[in-house]
C-alpha cells in the first residue's frame, strides 16, 4: 500500500564527506555510495527541509520536516540513509517513527517569493539541544561541483527510490522504504548562513565544513508516493 504526499519547498544542503569518516555510520548490509571527485574519492549527506501536504490513505495533516541522509549504495541499488528526521507534527513524527528514525521537533519555515521565487528562504529547527539554522536564496546558476555538469548532480543527488533505516522496522534490522517521483528539476540556490548541529556532533562534519555545503537546490514541489516499510534480509 503506498503512501500519496505532495511535497513542497524542497532545500537540499548537499556536503561532501570523507570516506572514512562517514563508514563508521553504516549499518551492516550497505556501503557508501561512493563519487570520484578532484580532491579524491568522496561520500555524500544532505540536509533537506521540506512541507509536506495531507497522507492519504491515511488521514495525516501537513508538517514541516528536516531530514539528515547519508549517500549509501545496497548492492546494485542506489539509496539514502535516514540518520535522523524532524517533523513538526506529532500525529505524522509517530507514523513515520515506524519506517524512519524520527521525532517531534520544532520546525519554523518561512519563505519569502519577492521580487523573484525564493528571493528569502530562512528555516530553524529544533530538537532537544540540537538546532538547525539555514537561510539561503535562489541562484541564476548552480555553483561549482565535483559532478561534469548540473544534470548528473542533479540525477545522483536526488533521484533516490529506496530509503533505508536502521532498526526503525519492528521486527528490528535494516529496512528499506521504496518510493517513486518525477525526475525532479530543482533550481539552483545559495546558501547565505547554515548551522546544522546534527552533523558536527555525530562527527561528520565540522561546524567550519557546516557553513560551506558543496551544493544547494530547491525543488518547488513534486509528487511521492512511499510505500509501507520492509525489512531488508542480509
Amino acid at each position: 500500500m503506498a503512501i500519496g504526499l505532495k511535497l513542497r519547498n524542497l532545500l537540499f544542503l548537499i556536503h561532501a564527506v570523507p570516506p572514512e569518516r562517514a563508514r563508521p555510520h553504516l549499518p551492516a548490509g550497505l556501503e557508501l555510495d561512493i563519487y570520484p571527485t578532484p580532491a579524491g574519492p568522496m561520500g555524500f549527506v544532505a540536509t533537506v527541509i521540506l512541507e509536506a501536504g495531507p497522507a492519504f490513505p491515511y488521514v495525516l495533516t501537513g508538517f514541516r520536516q528536516i531530514n539528515y541522509r547519508l549517500y549509501v549504495r545496497h548492492g546494485d541499488q542506489a539509496g539514502i540513509l535516514f540518520l535522523r528526521s524532524w517533523v513538526s507534527s506529532r500525529a505524522a513524527a509517530a507514523a513515520m517513527s515506524l519506517a524512519i528514525p524520527t521525532e517531534h521537533a520544532s520546525v519554523k519555515l518561512q519563505i519569502e517569493d519577492q521580487p523573484e521565487p525564493y528571493s528569502n528562504y530562512r528555516v530553524e529547527g529544533r530538537s532537544g539541544e540540537h538546532r538547525l539554522e539555514a537561510e539561503a536564496c535562489s541562484a541564476h546558476s548552480f555553483e561549482s561541483s565535483p559532478f561534469p555538469n548540473p544534470e548528473e548532480a542533479i540525477h545522483f543527488l536526488t533521484h533516490r527510490l529506496a530509503g533505508f533505516a536502521s532498526g526503525a522496522h519492528p521486527k528490528g534490522g535494516l529496512s528499506i522504504v521504496r518510493v517513486s517521483h518525477p525526475h525532479m528539476q530543482p533550481m539552483p540556490a545559495r546558501v547565505l548562513r547554515l548551522r546544522a548541529d546534527q552533523w558536527s556532533d555525530c562527527g561528520l562534519l565540522t561546524p567550519e565544513e557546516i557553513e560551506r555545503p558543496m551544493l544547494a537546490m530547491i525543488q518547488p514541489e513534486i509528487e511521492f508516493d512511499m510505500n509501507l516499510p520492509e525489512k531488508v534480509d542480509l
